[in-house]
């Protein structure tokens, strides 16, 4: 994969889309389970966060393989050396798999009337958002502590 100093405006756009929509998805989630159930029976659905959850969800999985599709592409930034490095990359490598992974899921839940999709689909959305939560402590921790200029990365364009 191509390495470059820093991050493309789009690249910086995708990446704010794909954390602000799994957010929001994951403080409107409450309510999810019975409106899946709602759905699979075929009946109306009274869960009134429910449409919004599943076109937010569907527009995080587009979001994510666009951003992974120009990641690939583009490339980023070299790998930080050492033991930081390699937990950085093992929670970047996570965080690619679960903002592809969750939204799958849900979408095969919803559209796919697969109920057995639903219940990994709320595990995974968990975990990654306390993945989510570390990525962001990281940021602070370079950005406060290391004063290493990575947290701009992700606010300006290079």
């Amino acid at each position: 994969m191509k390495t470059t100093t820093g991050y493309s405006a789009t690249q910086i756009l995708l990446h704010w889309g794909v954390a602000l929509g799994v957010l929001f998805n994951y403080f409107v989630s409450e309510g999810m389970g019975k409106a899946l159930d709602q759905n699979l029976d075929g009946e109306a659905v009274t869960v009134d966060v429910a449409s919004w959850h599943v076109w937010i969800g569907v527009a995080v999985l587009v979001l994510a393989v666009l951003r992974i599709a120009l990641r690939l592409l583009r490339g980023g930034p070299p790998a930080e050396p050492g033991a930081l490095g390699k937990v950085a990359s093992a929670v970047h490598g996570l965080l690619y798999v679960l903002i592809l992974l969750v939204p799958a899921l849900g979408a095969l839940a919803w559209f796919g009337a697969i109920d057995a999709a639903g219940e990994p689909h709320a595990l995974l959305a968990n975990v990654m958002v306390i993945l989510a939560a570390f990525h962001a402590l990281g940021g602070f921790y370079h950005h406060l502590v290391l004063k290493d200029g990575i947290l701009r990365r992700m606010l300006r364009p290079a």
